[in-house]
């Protein structure tokens, strides 16, 4: 199992990077600051679960190829990550750490709708989001990680946000809202 995950630059282009299964954090678990984390930022987002083998998988097919829909929420260490691109070096250490991907339990996707989620800091909702608002189609996204990925069974496909929340800290509680139900709640600790 692999955890593929994509980040947007300001236009709105994409890549997608894989992450080890390490990163995962499941069931609401806590997630507890690393003390090389100086800053930490998070983006929420919907993650699809690969139900189907595919290698480049064409774009009018990829529906074919994830049956559950998920929220999740990706943590950055955000100097570090500066420190690493500072140095010239590519700063995916500073995503791909321990319980740095957080994910709800997962829907089939005809329940899902629009697949409509809100995410909230301290109770406060600080950003509400649908596969509609992605800078492109999850079956565009699904058919471009597997140009460059096998998909395989049980893998995952976390969707990317251009939204990132910064400024996280010890005592924060984060909330995940998906069709209108609570899917995540977890403490920084």
């Amino acid at each position: 199992m692999k955890i593929l995950c994509a980040e947007y630059n300001p236009e709105g282009q994409v890549s997608v990077v894989p992450v080890g299964d390490n990163a995962l954090l499941r069931n609401n678990d806590d997630f507890y600051l690393p003390e090389f984390a100086g800053g930490l930022s998070c983006a929420p987002q919907l993650v699809l679960r690969i139900c189907k083998l595919g290698k480049s998988v064409g774009e009018r097919f990829a529906g074919r190829y994830f049956e559950e829909v998920g929220v999740g929420i990706r943590f950055y260490a955000e100097h570090f990550e500066k420190q690493l691109q500072e140095s010239g070096l590519p700063a995916g250490m500073a995503s791909s750490f321990d319980g740095s991907a957080a994910i709800s339990a997962l829907l089939p996707k005809e329940e899902c709708g629009g697949a409509e989620y809100a995410f909230r800091v301290n109770g406060e909702t600080v950003y509400e989001g649908s596969f509609g608002e992605l800078p492109c189609s999850v079956e565009h996204l699904l058919s471009f990680a597997s140009d460059f990925y096998t998909l395989k069974i049980g893998d995952f496909l976390f969707c990317g946000n251009r939204f990132r929340y910064r400024g996280l800290k010890e005592g924060d509680r984060l909330q995940v809202c998906f069709r209108g139900k609570e899917w995540m709640n977890f403490k920084l600790k």
